[in-house]
């Protein structure tokens, strides 16, 4: 696993994707035919978390259907209905997994379009495919910084193509310009939050089990976060979409419970976080947050919160999944984590 020291370099690791992404990206988007058909989005191995992110970009930012799949599901299922010339974007940090290389075999058998969001152009799974968007990342398939640029690679994916090929939109714009700072934000919240990230990371250590809870962008953000925090074994999260939470676990729970809302104040689905974060107070749940300084509700009802810079859902998802993983490694015991 990456030390904390490792993860204090995703902010330059993440400008070089965003810069050097930028015309590669819109190159390769120009080249495809998007919209016709449902974009299928498969993430592998441990960027499969990242999938829904894809999808909930390209159908808010572009208004096209979109739908994540793992490559057993779309083995299975969804290559039956995959159409010729249907895009099918294969998300894998190496790019050498069997996994991601049988997903595009299978798509080619349907005469769709297979890209790939990988960090090498000479790894298999590049060479498989038609297009290939580059991230900037380095360490194992499932470092941090391939999850951070991964889900920032995605943002910008989205955004690009929406600005592309939809009607030009100033929202659209400014969102992308956030973007482009966001590496500078993210360096500046690395250095003010070290210590609340620390007090929070004690927090959650001591408690036997407890929920992550996302809505929007953020839900895959709590899904790999709770890998992350099995995989490290200091924590025990158990990461869930919001509404899933609401009509789930949260009718059954005790006194004292807790979760770990990840959200923002300007998160589409926020009236939905807030009314889950209110039912778990009315349970006597213990209720963290990490958030933006503007999100006053969520703010007000939590036990302990993280602050972060109001952005929008788009930069503050990229931002709450860095953070969350120098938490990780920030409340790692062993020192070669913490380090």
């Amino acid at each position: 696993m990456e030390t904390r020291a490792k993860i204090l370099e995703i902010p330059r690791l993440l400008r070089d994707t965003l810069e050097k992404g930028a015309h590669e990206y819109e190159t390769l988007i120009r080249r495809v035919r998007w919209g016709e058909s449902p974009i299928y989005i498969c993430g592998c191995g441990a960027s499969l978390p990242l999938g829904p992110a894809g999808a909930y970009l390209f159908e808010w930012l572009a208004g096209w259907l979109a739908l994540a799949r793992s490559a057993n599901v779309f083995e299975a299922y969804s290559v039956l209905a995959l159409r010729a010339r249907s895009v099918v974007l294969v998300i894998s940090a190496s790019g050498e997994d069997a996994e991601s290389l049988e997903t595009v075999r299978m798509a080619r058998t349907r005469g769709a379009v297979p890209l790939a969001l990988t960090r090498s152009a000479n790894s298999p799974l590049a060479k498989a495919c038609e297009g290939v968007f580059l991230t900037r990342d380095e360490g194992a398939e499932d470092s941090a910084a391939a999850a951070v640029c991964q889900l920032a690679a995605l943002c910008s994916i989205a955004l690009t193509a929406a600005r592309l090929l939809k009607r030009p939109s100033t929202g659209l714009d400014a969102l992308d310009d956030e973007l482009k700072r966001l590496p500078e934000q993210m360096d500046w919240s690395f250095t003010q939050l070290g210590d609340a990230l620390r007090s929070l990371a004690g927090e959650l250590r001591a408690l036997e089990r407890f929920w992550l809870v996302g809505g929007g962008l953020y839900h895959p953000v709590v899904e790999r976060m709770a890998w992350r925090f099995g995989a490290l074994g200091e924590m025990r999260g158990e990461g869930i979409e919001a509404s899933n939470f609401l009509s789930g676990p949260l009718p059954h729970f005790r006194r004292g419970e807790a979760a770990l809302f990840v959200s923002g104040s300007r998160l589409r689905a926020k009236r939905l976080l807030h009314e889950t974060a209110a039912q778990f107070k009315v349970k006597g749940g213990r209720l963290f947050s990490m958030t933006d300084t503007n999100d006053r509700e969520l703010v007000n009802r939590s036990d302990m919160a993280v602050l972060l810079p109001p952005v929008s859902e788009v930069g503050g998802s990229v931002l709450a999944l860095a953070l969350l993983e120098l938490m990780a490694a920030s409340g790692a015991k062993h020192p070669d984590l913490a380090g």
